[in-house]
């Protein structure tokens, strides 16, 4: 499966295709950023992402988990081989302040992780707490060639 195979019908089930942008675009990886105006209350997005992942077949695994945090650690030295890499992320302790930033900044905020065939998928979900403006969308699917569970 190739990640824009998985990259797009995200975007598109989440109707944030339309005027998306391509951060990192490779045969191996893709982070795409879009919006949408059909925003989910922020109590649903956790649950508005394991239905995308249900209705994708993508397999989810827990945030929470030894196996997200092994999992993210991997996904993020594959990223940091093949892709010029400039946030703060480091791991599943970086996302998981890279959530906190967007919350303290006023935003709510919300992921998931998962995984199809060899391909790890990332989904987060982030909208104004005032209620104002689109929900964002960002998608991240890289081509795990060094790790397959």
């Amino acid at each position: 499966m190739e990640v824009m195979e998985i990259s797009r019908p995200i975007m598109e089930k989440m109707d944030a295709f339309e005027g998306c942008k391509p951060v990192v675009h490779s045969t191996e990886s893709v982070i795409i950023r879009g919006k949408t105006h059909n925003k989910v209350k922020p109590e649903n997005m956790y649950s508005r992402l394991m239905e995308l992942f249900d209705e994708l077949n993508i397999k989810k695994i827990e945030k929470e988990s030894n196996k997200a945090r092994d999992f993210t650690d991997k996904v993020d030295t594959i990223l940091r081989k093949t892709e010029e890499v400039y946030d703060e992320s480091n791991g599943l302790e970086g996302i998981e302040k890279l959530k906190n930033t967007f919350e303290m900044t006023g935003f709510h905020a919300e992921y998931a992780i998962g995984q199809i065939d060899d391909l790890a998928v990332y989904v987060v979900l982030y909208m104004d707490k005032s209620g104002f403006g689109p929900m964002f969308v960002e998608t991240m699917v890289l081509r795990m060639t060094e790790f397959t569970s």
